[in-house]
């Protein structure tokens, strides 16, 4: 899960152990989940490309310039990718994050 906040994100965005990290997991297949400002980590990582996402909207532009599918939805899941737009939203991005966790093989890994 990455963090809600503007700093920790655009800090992480920079940081090679950070985006490193990022990338492992998703190609391990675990669930990959992003709110508010989060997905600017995945965006660095190379990993929106073709992918439906939400987002806080400040971050819409950025987003869709690297190729990401932008949604105004208080949820968004693609695959193991789960996004989501403001801390508003949070009762449906819990609840998608634990559907997420529930039906994933990668528990224990």
């Amino acid at each position: 899960m990455l963090p809600v906040d503007v700093l920790n994100p655009d800090t992480l965005r920079t940081d090679k152990q950070a985006l490193a990290f990022s990338r492992a997991f998703a190609a391990a297949k675990k669930p990959v989940a992003a709110i508010c400002h989060g997905p600017c980590l995945l965006l660095e990582s190379d990993l929106l490309r073709d992918r439906d996402v939400s987002s806080w909207p400040s971050v819409k532009t950025d987003l869709i310039n690297a190729g990401a599918r932008w949604q105004d939805a208080e949820v968004v899941v693609d695959g193991q990718l789960i996004t989501s737009r403001m801390p508003d939203d949070i009762p449906a991005f819990a609840a998608a994050v634990a559907k997420a966790l529930s039906a994933c093989a990668c528990i224990g890994r």
